[in-house]
């Protein structure tokens, strides 16, 4: 069941100790343009649970997300650039048409992620299995192409750390 939030609630909540934000919906503040992204840039949210929540559009550049729990959550179109995403739990979040630009990963679990149109370009990324990354770029990031190319992800006009493009459609397991 989801809950809206702002993200002022949030960061005062977080602020005065709470840590538990499952199924939240982030909303805009009154008075904001609703097509406006939701500003949480800069924010420090180390071991937040935001387990199944929804964060469309949400500008969390520079934010520090170690340790957060964001199994199954929404950041469609959001922008995590410079972001600090260490050690956290990312199972099943969809990616798709986000912006991960030199985003620090080391540790964090990707298995099972929507990334397609999802931007990782310098991105420093561990490994990650049963994803889907049609039209994701992985230009110049820290990840090797061989756990791109398999461990069950879909690949499909895939930009790799190299710059080359695996045109696919295909899925390779070994």
């Amino acid at each position: 069941m989801a809950w809206e939030i702002t993200a002022e609630e949030l960061l005062a909540r977080y602020a005065d100790g709470e840590r538990d934000f499952r199924g939240i919906e982030l909303i805009q503040s009154e008075g904001v343009p609703l097509d406006s992204s939701i500003d949480l840039e800069g924010a420090i949210l180390r071991d937040i649970n935001l387990r199944g929540a929804y964060l469309r559009q949400t500008d969390l550049c520079r934010a520090d997300l170690t340790g957060a729990d964001l199994f199954g959550v929404s950041l469609e179109s959001a922008w995590l650039k410079h972001a600090i995403i260490r050690n956290a739990n990312l199972h099943s979040v969809n990616l798709s048409s986000c912006d991960l630009t030199e985003a620090d990963l080391r540790g964090t679990d990707l298995n099972h992620m929507n990334a397609s149109r999802a931007t990782f370009c310098g991105a420093n990324i561990g490994g990650f299995s049963y994803a889907i990354l049609a039209h994701a770029n992985f230009r110049s990031a820290d990840v090797s192409e061989t756990n791109i190319c398999r461990f069950g992800n879909l690949i499909w006009e895939t930009t790799m750390p190299s710059g080359s493009v695996e045109r696919g459609p295909y899925w390779k397991w070994k």
